[in-house]
């Protein structure tokens, strides 16, 4: 008789779910149109409108900048970053804000 072979099942493997966010195809195209063209372009938020320098004429500083907090502050301007800190954002806030500033910037 011959001997039983004995079977083995292999453990199922883990399905990872991975949340990615979609890309807005307008952001991005309102983005490459900003860099190509020089134009500025705009973000909303917390019911303000602020005003971004086309990502090629952000200042080279922003090239150094050691955190997010610094870069946007540079690509903002003094202005709008005083008046944004007047909202008095969470980091919450912020989190959302550099979203959309990068978003609009292409990255």
């Amino acid at each position: 008789m011959a001997a039983a072979k004995n079977k083995t099942t292999a453990p199922a493997e883990e399905v990872a779910v991975v949340e990615t966010e979609v890309p807005d195809a307008d952001t991005e195209l309102g983005a490459a149109e900003a860099e190509a063209t020089g134009n500025p372009v705009s973000v909303e938020h917390g019911g303000k409108t602020y005003f971004l320098p086309s990502p090629l004429d952000y200042p080279v500083d922003v090239v150094f900048a050691e955190n997010d907090f610094e870069a946007v502050r540079l690509v903002l301007g003094e202005d709008q970053w005083q008046e944004y800190r007047k909202s008095k954002p969470t980091i919450r806030d912020f989190q959302e804000f550099n979203a959309k500033v990068n978003a609009a910037s292409g990255n």
